[in-house]
């Protein structure tokens, strides 16, 4: 049995030896102690945050050296990844995950489930990513069309345990969150059954099974209910937790617990690397006897690797010549955090809008908030930062819709509230009122177009992005437009010219109102 130690390092501390020796076991018991190390919804952010609350911690170099410490102290560790490891920053959008592949290579990281985002530059791309990863990519349920870009399931030997892991893509993700160009060449299976099948083949195979999955919190608690015989369940996609879920329950209650019978244990550590996940496991016999789950900080107090700070610097110095350039300037702060521009109109979502309807020239332009990824400060704006906020490539597109289709359009837009969801559209030619508490598709009570009263048999032209028209999001009434034109210009390239134009400067204006708030004059 693999000898326990306890790092007195503040950040990297073994926690099995705090209580494993506590259990009761039978004399001559045999147990092994094996930890997986986890990241979540990385989304190109090798360099630590540099906005927002969370600014100054995450950074590939500094888990790097978490995770040499942990090998160093752990008998048996398992690295993994839960997806997401493109789209967001600067970085990923120049270098498209090449620098973070090489990254992950030097960290040694031993597979990765794939996420959404990850098909957001096609397959081609993916599978290019692939021939450079030294670990395998996973899609339990999915079928590229195009071959060996990912597998079903690996089975990995560590130490005298046999782990089968397999890699799982919700159904709420599929296909309203993927590229729509990439959604024709694969083939989505209900991620359950798909696990279903995978589980059945690998039990006899292994000792453990670990499910890497990239879905709802909710979609993870269905699948350990469903087939008891997974043992770990590592989320992504959505927001993490600290502690960990156990079998009969719903929510973290505990960092550690002492296990029983079958069922899963369900992790999910925090976004864009700013925590590593840590899941200690004692088992024997095919059960987890105890389990210990904590998110351990990725801080400014955790030295950098020097081969991985190495590495990103080298992609950095590339990167600088060119986004470090200043395009143009922002009169006020434009607000396009989360939470704002997911749940309410914000002054940045307006000029989004508005410059979108400007271009093309339509009635009414629709920016799904899921396509901003963070707001400007008020002041100097580089190309860098552009590109961190608007980091899709999709180009407008022109098309006519009735007034019925656009009042679907808008309760779909509201029909995930008081969640912050990424299909909410932040508007610009309409306006209307809305209550949240309604039941959802009949919230939307009143709308005007231009100060009219909309009309439900009247076409409207709207310009929107080729990711709504396509139908991502929930917008299937968006597929059946007319006179559909995809006018090739990304809202990137819009925001960038307006940039070289003047200060940008926006207000909210109350185009967005809820039953019963103030109805405020204008911002």
């Amino acid at each position: 049995m693999p000898t326990l130690t306890i790092s007195r390092r503040p950040c990297v501390q073994l926690a099995l030896g705090l209580f494993f020796w506590a259990v009761p076991l039978p004399l001559g018991f045999a147990q092994t102690a094996v930890t997986i190390l986890h990241t979540s919804e990385h989304h190109g952010t090798l360099e630590p945050l540099e906005q927002g609350s969370y600014k100054g911690q995450g950074g590939m170099a500094r888990r790097a050296t978490l995770i040499e410490r942990v090998r160093k102290e752990a008998p048996l560790v398992l690295l993994v990844d839960s997806g997401d490891l493109l789209i967001g920053t600067a970085m990923s959008s120049v270098f498209r995950g090449e620098a973070d592949i090489k990254a992950m290579n030097l960290m040694a990281y031993d597979a990765l489930a794939l996420g959404n985002h990850d098909f957001d530059f096609g397959t081609a791309h993916l599978k290019k990513l692939k021939n450079e990863a030294r670990f395998p990519f996973l899609c339990t349920n999915l079928r590229p069309r195009e071959p060996d870009i990912c597998d079903r399931f690996i089975v990995k030997s560590i130490g005298p345990l046999r782990i089968g892991i397999i890699g799982l893509i919700g159904k709420r993700n599929y296909p309203d969150t993927f590229n729509r160009q990439a959604l024709q060449e694969l083939h989505f299976e209900d991620p359950i059954e798909a696990a279903r099948h995978a589980v059945s083949e690998l039990r006899e195979r292994v000792e453990i099974i670990v499910a890497v999955t990239h879905e709802d919190t909710e979609e993870d608690l269905a699948l350990a209910a469903a087939i008891p015989a997974i043992d770990v369940i590592v989320g992504g996609h959505t927001e993490g937790f600290d502690g960990l879920i156990s079998k009969g329950l719903r929510t973290p209650e505990k960092e550690r617990v002492e296990l029983s019978g079958a069922g899963a244990v369900f992790v999910k550590t925090h976004r864009q690397g700013r925590t590593l996940g840590r899941l200690d496991l004692l088992y024997h016999d095919r059960t987890i006897l105890v389990a210990e789950a904590r998110n351990v900080p990725v801080t400014s107090a955790v030295t950098a690797n020097p081969k991985v700070s190495q590495l990103v610097e080298s992609y950095a110095g590339r990167l600088e010549t060119e986004t470090e350039r200043v395009i143009g300037d922002a009169a006020v702060n434009l607000e396009g955090g989360n939470m704002a521009i997911r749940t309410r109109e914000t002054n940045l979502g307006n000029l989004l809008a508005d410059l979108s309807r400007g271009q093309s020239g339509a009635e009414i332009g629709f920016v799904n908030a899921g396509q901003i990824r963070g707001g400007f400060s008020a002041g100097p704006i580089t190309r860098r930062r552009l590109m961190e906020v608007l980091p899709f490539d999709d180009g407008l597109c022109l098309l006519t819709l009735t007034g019925r289709e656009l009042r679907e359009a808008l309760e779909n837009s509201v029909s995930r509230l008081p969640e912050a969801n990424g299909r909410f559209l932040q508007i610009s030619g309409l306006s209307y009122v809305f209550d949240p508490a309604a039941p959802v598709g009949s919230r939307v009570k009143t709308m005007q177009v231009n100060q009219t009263p909309l009309d439900l048999s009247r076409h409207y032209t709207v310009v929107t992005s080729q990711f709504l028209a396509d139908g991502g999001d929930g917008y299937t009434m968006f597929m059946h437009a007319g006179d559909r034109q995809n006018l090739e210009l990304p809202l990137r390239d819009v925001l960038s010219a307006a940039l070289k134009v003047g200060p940008l400067t926006a207000r909210e204006e109350s185009r967005i109102r809820r039953v019963g708030a103030q109805d405020d004059a204008a911002k």
